[in-house]
């Protein structure tokens, strides 16, 4: 295996079974002292079998949800300087939750 390829499986497995507050800051701590310019836009997509998440933003929470049974989903915040984006799954039932909560 490459030296390349190897660090970049180090980089998927870590980032996607280790949860640091550091690699995932909310919101509010990316955007300090700034006010969302509108409510959070929940987009729930429609991903019921794994070969569905060839296509998803983060394939590996996508692949998460829905070996747990549950739906990808992203709720978008906007904010003046820019957009801040939480990967997560949804459910009827739980709603929109991130996957380090479960």
């Amino acid at each position: 295996m490459s030296r390349h390829l190897q660090v970049l499986a180090f980089f998927v497995v870590t980032s996607t079974i280790l949860y640091s507050p550091l690699l995932y800051p909310s919101p509010e701590a990316s955007f300090q002292n700034e006010i969302p310019e509108s409510k959070p836009l929940l987009r729930v997509l429609p991903a019921f079998r794994k070969e569905e998440c060839d296509w998803a933003i983060r394939w590996d929470v996508c692949l998460r949800c829905v070996s747990s049974r549950y739906r990808y989903a992203q709720r978008i915040h906007f904010y003046p300087s820019g957009v801040y984006r939480e990967h997560g799954c949804y459910s009827e039932e739980k709603g929109f939750f991130l996957i380090k909560e479960d």
